[in-house]
């Protein structure tokens, strides 16, 4: 099967609206170019309309440092430097290859972000141990990965931060799609990490339908 995704298309948002919302969401050409590159090399990156979403929430917190976990080709990474220049953008990826574009597409730009090839996991333990902290998290990750994310991002997060999670409804699964047995553990994972947040002290959660889910989580003092 050949999931709409190849296409910048979601898969819980019917396409006529999604592809109506694009003609009225402006980007940047070096945007366009990497939409045409992802759609012509299958490369998943994220949905339009999530990356709208997404560029908003930057404009409007404008934090002065970024942490994003999942570099992909660096879509939603220029996505947020455009939104807030000044801010200083972190992005970790384990994928060479995949860092390498994304780096090509910043040097386009002049985009002084800096990359860091590890384990998003593995770089968060770092993090916390030389007690560094980010006003704003973005998680475009392994979504098996998200339960073991909570606390270490929570250990991060600068007081009143924002931590944002991409693909959380995977393609409506989540939500009571039918769904093939192999991705039973990843939707089962995804459940309880939705349990996991209900928990979360000082926080406002936000769940919204766009592209494949985000999950917006607001830390108050």
């Amino acid at each position: 099967m050949e999931f709409k995704r190849w296409k910048n298309l979601g898969e819980i948002v019917p396409d006529y609206i999604e592809e109506f919302c694009n003609l009225y969401n402006e980007r940047e050409e070096v945007l366009k170019e990497i939409e045409e590159f992802a759609k012509e090399t299958k490369t998943p990156i994220l949905l339009p309309s999530s990356a709208a979403l997404l560029r908003l929430l930057v404009g409007i917190e404008k934090p002065k440092r970024i942490l994003e976990i999942g570099t992909g080709i660096g879509y939603s990474t220029l996505n947020m430097f455009f939104a807030s220049p000044k801010s200083k953008i972190v992005t970790v990826d384990s994928n060479r290859k995949r860092m390498e574009v994304a780096k090509s597409f910043f040097e386009k730009v002049g985009a002084p972000v800096k990359t860091v090839l590890s384990d998003g996991i593995e770089f968060l333990r770092e993090l916390i141990c030389r007690e560094e902290t980010f006003d704003f998290i973005f998680v475009d990750s392994v979504k098996s990965e998200y339960p073991f994310f909570n606390f270490k991002l929570q250990a991060v997060l600068s007081p009143e931060g924002v931590a944002v999670f991409d693909n959380v409804l995977f393609r409506g699964y989540v939500a009571g799609r039918r769904y093939d047995k192999r991705y039973e553990r990843s939707i089962n994972l995804l459940k309880f990490f939705f349990e996991s947040i209900k928990d979360y002290p000082n926080s406002e959660k936000f769940l919204i339908p766009v592209g494949d889910g985000l999950l917006i989580l607001k830390f108050c003092v």
